[in-house]
């Protein structure tokens, strides 16, 4: 007979900490019926209590039960290029204490419902006393993270024996089973009801990742409980999110329960049609060894013989990914980490010895969805009138009003249409039952409610979410937008709900006379205008030869950095903006990401991935925030021109590509904020390093200009 879980509060009390509040103490023992515990989680919660900025050094936290698996999840406002640095350490005795550790972002968890971010699991020895520090890291215009609150679980998942099903633990003679590392199979459930039943696609490519924890040593197996537990329970899955595990001696684990071809969730957005493999460990610094390359490559023969592993080709909204791929590939992430990305290449290969083309795909049935249902309760598009070309922000909140989950599939919110694109191009795969926002037009007379987001992950009963997506409309009209709520392939919850009516202006690229308002400066190469607070800081930071003449009008528009308005103006080779938040300080006018904005497509380049640290010499500098070099001329004028606030930390390597506005071929690096180029026929004067024409291309790219003949 299964196992039924209770859960049961043992104490919470509210303590006041340095002016704050810490909800203590409080433990999620999930028991057997006969009383017998069988997990055990202690967690603290404590807010109001962070610095606006330096270093936070908490409280000492002692666990009633030993425990050997860490857990931190925050809720903070990270303004773009903060960040936080967070590390725990842990005790048996509370006196002597093993070192600090540095957590990793879990780049897998944003299918959590609690709208925290998490690090990976931290294994440690068995311990009751544990504590962590966090350190706030300013942006380079001197924006701090704002912490909310930060929860601290400990975990104890060292005893599985009662799980355990020592003969028979294999599958197939190869494949560790779930019963066979441990996995208690009554966290699937609540209530008697499996929280997330399984559903079945065909497997159409492989994505490998790392767990970004330690690899267990001796006892890799506790690592995939801590995960289990993690993911199941803290994340609210249900299950674990990986299709299969695979420790450094090559021994291959059964991940999410269903079998092969269940969806499981381990890339959000590209989980249907996918098999996670997710090597245990953590691979940035260190080498993958030849049994998780063998290991892997063997469960792509087992799994998806049908698989070509070394061919390439469309899939969903990638023009081109390898049937075998990595995390890295889909997502701005550092999975699987640099010393397995390496080798996944070595993957395909030896897959493919062992391949058979026309391997028919195995077949699956997809079990019946329960009925569920949903209403919008609001929306909100911003701004209301915008110049054609620009991007608008929509906000779309629903509400679950059934006793089931809603489940969901891509685009992620925040996802960018452009005027004449539609979902099918940005997600293809249309999974029947799934559900999506979308807003439509009126007049439409093709695919409705062509812009389409998914919901961000699972959505309970009773639960409300709201969707933020972007848009960028090209064609100066009137507009008539409405939102829908769509069950995909099954039916319209809603259409036509909560109309808005907008306009697109003609771009503020126009030429326009001398502005009669005195504060204003005229260009009349360019015939623009710049307000005062703009042109002083033109002046006082390179003038024409570094940021060149004004392309536009000042201009109120909408950051897809941040999803914030803010007054901005176009110039040659820069963006303005204005930060009334820092008025007063040298961050008032700000430059834009156009660097970030202009390559985020770019991202699997080898020369935008980063590198290792090159050995410590006088001619280059290594940033390890973004892993990138700086060298030669490019590093003099970096230095020598404002360094960090001016042209933010570098993107890529050194780069030799053909320049959009002229046509010829320069080496070139790219920066958060801009691009460097040099001209070597101006080779020992003052314009042998010269910043690119990015806002130029940017505006020819919204049709606000025409390209020079």
């Amino acid at each position: 007979m299964r196992n039924l879980f209770s859960e049961r509060l043992n104490r919470r009390t509210l303590l006041k900490v340095a002016g704050g509040l810490l909800l203590a103490s409080v433990v999620d023992l999930r028991q057997t019926p006969g009383g017998r515990a069988e997990m055990t989680r202690m967690r603290w919660v404590e807010r109001d209590v962070f610095p606006e900025s330096g270093v936070y050094q908490s409280s000492v936290f002692h666990a009633e039960q030993t425990f050997n698996s860490v857990e931190v999840g925050w809720n903070a406002s990270v303004p773009p290029g903060s960040g936080l640095g967070l590390e725990v350490r842990t005790s048996m005795d509370g006196e002597t204490w093993g070192e600090w550790q540095h957590l990793h972002i879990d780049p897998h968890a944003q299918q959590s419902n609690s709208g925290r971010t998490w690090a990976a699991p931290y294994l440690t020895s068995p311990s009751n006393f544990a504590q962590y520090r966090v350190r706030l890291i300013p942006s380079d215009g001197g924006a701090y993270p704002v912490i909310e609150e930060v929860e601290l679980g400990c975990v104890d998942t060292s005893t599985p024996a009662q799980f355990m099903n020592v003969g028979g633990n294999t599958i197939d003679g190869w494949i560790i089973s779930r019963a066979g590392w441990g996995a208690n199979e009554d966290l699937r459930f609540s209530n008697g009801s499996e929280k997330w039943k399984p559903a079945y696609e065909e497997t159409e490519r492989v994505i490998v990742h790392h767990t970004a924890t330690g690899d267990g040593g001796g006892d890799p197996a506790a690592v995939i409980r801590a995960i289990y537990y993690y993911h199941a329970v803290t994340l609210g899955w249900g299950d674990i999110g990986y299709n299969y595990l695979v420790d450094n001696n090559g021994n291959v684990y059964e991940g999410r329960h269903g079998g092969p071809g269940v969806t499981g969730a381990h890339t959000f957005g590209y989980n249907s049609g996918t098999i996670g493999v997710a090597v245990v460990g953590n691979f940035e610094h260190t080498r993958s060894g030849d049994p998780v390359i063998n290991a892997v490559a063997n469960v792509i023969n087992e799994l998806a013989p049908h698989l070509d592993p070394v061919a390439w080709g469309p899939f969903r909204d990638q023009e081109n990914l390898p049937n075998v791929c990595s995390h890295r590939d889909l997502f701005n992430t550092e999975c699987p980490g640099d010393g397995l990305y390496t080798r996944v290449w070595q993957i395909r290969e030896r897959a493919a010895t062992n391949y058979t083309p026309g391997t028919p795909p195995p077949e699956y049935i997809t079990p019946d969805l329960p009925p569920t249902s949903g209403e919008i309760t609001g929306v909100t598009i911003t701004p209301k009138e915008f110049y054609a070309g620009s991007t608008m922000r929509v906000d779309i909140s629903i509400r679950n009003t059934s006793d089931s989950t809603m489940q969901t599939q891509g685009p992620d919110p925040r996802h960018v249409y452009k005027e004449h694109e539609d979902f099918l191009s940005a997600d293809v795969n249309r999974i029947e039952g799934r559900y999506r926002v979308g807003i439509d037009f009126e007049g439409n007379a093709d695919i409705p409610n062509p812009w389409r987001w998914g919901i961000g992950g699972p959505l309970g009963p009773g639960e409300s979410t709201t969707v933020t997506g972007f848009i960028r409309l090209d064609t100066p009209r009137e507009w008539e937008l409405s939102a829908s709520l769509v069950q995909e392939l099954v039916r319209y919850e809603q259409q036509k709900a909560f109309p808005e009516r907008i306009v697109t202006l003609p771009p503020p690229t126009r030429p326009t006379g001398p502005d009669s308002d005195p504060s204003m400066h005229y260009f009349e190469v360019t015939s623009h205008n710049v307000p005062d607070i703009f042109y002083r800081y033109w002046e006082a930071n390179g003038g024409l030869r570094r940021f060149g003449y004004p392309l536009t009008e000042a201009i109120m528009e909408l950051s897809e950095t941040d999803g914030e308005t803010y007054l901005t103006q176009y110039f040659e080779r820069a963006r303005f903006e204005h930060h009334p938040e820092h008025a007063g300080t040298q961050y008032e006018v700000l430059l834009g990401l156009l660097g970030r904005e202009t390559t985020k497509h770019r991202a699997t380049e080898p020369e935008f991935q980063p590198v290792e640290a090159p050995p410590d010499t006088d001619d280059v500098d290594y940033f390890v925030e973004t892993g990138h070099t700086l060298r030669g001329g490019f590093r003099t004028y970096w230095w020598n021109n404002g360094g960090l606030p001016v042209f933010g930390f570098p993107i890529s390597e050194r780069i030799t590509e053909v320049s959009k506005t002229d046509g010829k071929e320069y080496l070139v690096q790219y920066f958060e904020r801009n691009r460097m180029e040099w001209h070597p026929e101006f080779e020992g004067t003052e314009y042998e390093i010269l910043l690119g024409h990015l806002a130029r291309e940017i505006l020819i790219d919204r049709g606000w200009l025409e390209p020079d003949p």
